[in-house]
């Protein structure tokens, strides 16, 4: 084993009043790290360390039942803040409500939060033995002048902020826009012609098994088929099991697309005319940056900003749903335009 669990011995289990609640990935990612489960406290705190990229090859899986005090709960890694022993850290690519459990952590000498919504920097100040931070760009972070203090000290740890992936001065061509204010066709015609949809795990009951190379697979369909698919992709989408969808109003599905891509629950959506020089990107108003980047990626290597990106499924299954349906951007949405004439 990785980590050497506790003998059975001096084990103490939590009284079953005292659940302890867990995110099903941290669950997964420990049970890689340590090779099991660990069954009480005083196993979570010998773990020295924690990698969400480690993978297990054992199998083997005795050892690995989780304990009944443990209950799954989505969004919940404050148990980590038992892992009073940790060293190592790597939490990349995932979002995280509350990182407060860091303070807990106080012989962690390596952590790395790149590509994480982590913005709160003086949670680093409770880490005496801090040797290395990966950290987001420093325009998503607060309490920032913790970082330049931490650079101060006699043993000084390396901390590495990275550029933005994108910065506001680069995208200075851009206009929010209503979508109903905006017209979208293709050789005269609005109607969606192709569709390709990803989903994950089973294909729902009504939906055509499209080929990639089949031509008017959308348009060919009987009204009552498209409304029954249409429906089925839409609550697909609210349950979060498609990773990702083109809808094109060109024959072959090249051009003239509504673009969706699913990753760490946020969506990202967006119009591609292709020839015309412009795109459209949903708006995300809780966002006046292009610099802080959502937990997904177009084609899995193109980030997106939180401002193009959205949390609400059921906004998006109602957009993707009329964009079926009509051809059109949903009226109430508002959009990024990019591209076009410059003043």
């Amino acid at each position: 084993m990785s980590e050497s669990l506790v003998s059975k011995e001096h084990r103490k289990e939590p009284k079953e009043e005292s659940l302890y609640g867990i995110d099903p990935r941290l669950l997964v990612w420990i049970k890689n790290n340590v090779e099991g489960c660990p069954k009480t406290l005083e196993e979570f705190a010998r773990i020295t360390r924690l990698d969400r990229w480690k993978t297990n090859r054992s199998k083997s899986t005795k050892g690995y039942e989780t304990p009944s005090w443990l209950v799954e709960k989505r969004g919940d890694f404050s148990i980590i803040g038992e892992m009073t022993a940790l060293q190592y850290l790597l939490l990349q690519e995932i979002e995280i409500d509350d990182f407060s459990f860091l303070t807990r952590c106080k012989n962690l000498q390596m952590l790395d939060l790149q590509h994480t919504n982590f913005t709160d920097c003086s949670l680093l100040a409770e880490l005496p033995n801090l040797k290395k931070a990966y950290l987001p760009p420093r325009s998503q972070m607060i309490h920032t002048e913790v970082l330049d203090a931490l650079r101060q000290k006699a043993e000084t740890p390396e901390i590495e902020v990275p550029e933005p992936f994108y910065k506001d001065e680069d995208f200075q061509n851009i206009e929010i826009v209503d979508g109903e204010s905006v017209r979208l066709s293709y050789e005269g015609s609005s109607k969606v012609r192709y569709a390709m949809v990803d989903f994950a795990g089973k294909v729902p009951s009504s939906w055509k098994d499209f080929s990639q190379e089949e031509e008017d697979c959308w348009a060919e369909l009987s009204e009552e088929a498209k409304e029954a698919m249409t429906a089925q992709l839409a609550d697909a989408i609210k349950k979060g099991k498609v990773y990702s969808f083109y809808l094109s109003q060109e024959p072959w599905g090249e051009g003239h697309y509504l673009g969706g891509e699913f990753g760490g629950g946020w969506a990202a959506l967006w119009y591609d005319p292709t020839e015309e020089g412009i795109s459209y990107s949903i708006y995300n108003a809780d966002y006046d940056t292009v610099e802080i980047l959502a937990p997904v990626e177009i084609g899995g290597q193109s980030p997106v900003p939180k401002m193009m990106a959205v949390e609400d499924m059921e906004l998006v299954a109602k957009i993707t749903a009329h964009f079926l349906l009509t051809g059109q951007l949903c009226p109430g949405t508002q959009w990024v335009k990019e591209g076009g004439d410059e003043e």
